[in-house]
């Protein structure tokens, strides 16, 4: 016989989001292979797994039977850790939910809902234009009947409610999202925030989650699909496929996702302040799926835009950037499609699915001088080939920028050397390199590089070819 849970503490608390994170972590695939909102990347699980890890790894650090201070320490790393679309909202879900019992030891059921229904709101006002069939509509539809739950005063009952609710809402989701009836399954960041409240049951019961395949996809026969040019399956094999092998990468408008915090310095820019209703609007004009979380020193922002260096050029008039992190959707579309067609066994009344074979060699190539692991997988995401590791104090000298411009199978080299004492050692080795085009460009630091590789309105960047 399961634990009665009048009231909630802070140890309840924590072992409640610890199970709702293992039961997630344990669906992330399950979850991925929803993903087809905002862009079919194919990472939603992982972003809202990443987010909710690095709010246990701050709930651990802080334990409190003060649920008050558990809260604050989950949001606080949320906010930190937080990745992608649905993980904003996720962080943002329990920014309010910590808001609203910040001076309270416990909870009883009215306490929680409540806090359920704060972090409703604070989620809806983070999102710059909030889309329904998400997991925005899961959390609200949830929120609500949890206020309006009078069954009794056992958290378990309440929880378990809560769970029914979230799941019909996410039922609805295809009807509410033309992009998800298409593709024929349920919103993925939705499906994620299931999966937490599932662990929330399973910790008040005691026992472990029992996940069902019920909402999960629709009935998938909706005639034949185009996974890349030249390859058409029948209907019945729809089901076996990524939900993002329904749609075309080239359906991608704003390429790139782009998160960064903000440091604010007041007066960075003489006579500019940070507002933050202007500088959302001065960032909607260049993407979507645009949020903005900010208090009185740390901006949190995502945006899916053509252009990243623009945004961080804008955001950089108000202060410092920090936890910078940009990929290529178009990419991650690209490699769920070649992963699926290279792993596709198709049934025997279908060929197997062929790639058209392009040339290895490519037009252009790059070269990037940065100091540290973050940096570098940055820089390799957006496209450089080769990252030479050096800064202030440690300068890559000409030979290793020959090398390193040598080893890329590629005609013209741009050569970024983002530190201004690097870049009379790159222009040096326009002189060593045969056969090629080495042209420098002066960048001085990481975003300025960043800047000149990315693509823009001024200067297009040729397509990368990639091996089938």
């Amino acid at each position: 016989m399961s634990k009665r849970f009048i009231s909630i503490n802070g140890n309840d608390f924590t072992a409640m989001v610890l199970a709702g994170a293992d039961n997630l972590r344990r669906n992330v695939e399950r979850v991925n292979g929803l993903n087809v909102f905002p862009v079919p990347d194919g990472d939603t699980g992982t972003n809202m797994n990443l987010t909710l890890t690095a709010g246990c790894e701050e709930l651990k650090k802080k334990p409190s039977s003060h649920i008050g201070k558990a809260a604050d320490a989950l949001s606080k790393g949320l906010l930190m850790g937080a990745r992608g679309n649905s993980g904003v909202i996720l962080s943002q879900l329990f920014r309010g939910f910590a808001k609203h019992v910040h001076d309270l030891e416990s909870v009883n059921v009215q306490q929680f809902a409540a806090a359920l229904q704060q972090g409703v709101e604070t989620a809806y006002k983070a999102v710059v234009k909030p889309v329904e069939g998400t997991i925005l509509t899961v959390s609200k539809e949830a929120a609500k009947h949890a206020v309006q739950y009078r069954r009794g005063g056992d958290h378990l009952d309440f929880m378990q409610e809560v769970l029914t609710k979230a799941k019909e809402a996410l039922a609805r989701t295809p009807e509410q999202l033309a992009v998800l009836k298409q593709v024929g399954v349920v919103d993925a960041g939705g499906q994620g925030l299931v999966c937490v409240y599932e662990g929330f049951v399973a910790a008040l019961s005691g026992g472990d989650c029992e996940v069902t395949d019920d909402y999960a996809t629709m009935d998938t026969t909706i005639g034949e699909v185009s996974l890349v040019p030249g390859m058409n399956l029948a209907k019945e094999v729809h089901a076996h496929m990524p939900a993002q092998a329904h749609l075309a990468t080239e359906d991608i408008e704003f390429g790139y996702c782009t998160e960064f915090m903000l440091t604010i310095a007041p007066g960075k820019v003489k006579g500019l302040t940070f507002d933050e209703g202007r500088f959302r609007d001065q960032l909607s004009k260049l993407g979507d799926s645009l949020l903005v979380v900010a208090d009185e020193e740390l901006v949190k922002v995502h945006i899916h835009a053509e252009y990243p260096g623009e945004v961080m050029n804008q955001a950089m008039n108000y202060g410092a950037l920090s936890r910078i992190k940009i990929e290529n959707m178009r990419d991650q579309h690209s490699h769920i499609l070649e992963d699926m067609a290279e792993g596709y066994e198709a049934p025997e009344s279908f060929a197997a699915p062929t790639l058209a074979v392009q040339a290895p060699s490519k037009a252009y190539g790059f070269v990037a001088v940065a100091l540290g692991d973050g940096i570098t997988d940055i820089l390799s995401s957006v496209g450089v080939d080769v990252v030479l590791s050096g800064g202030q104090t440690m300068n890559p000298s000409t030979e290793d920028i020959v090398k390193a411009v040598n080893s890329i199978d590629a005609q013209t080299i741009y050569v970024l050397p983002n530190n201004s004492n690097i870049i009379l050692a790159a222009q040096q080795a326009t002189e060593l390199v045969e056969g090629k085009t080495l042209i420098v460009i002066p960048s001085k630091s990481i975003p300025q590089g960043l800047a000149a590789i990315l693509p823009s309105k001024r200067r297009p960047m040729p397509r990368r070819i990639r091996k089938p």
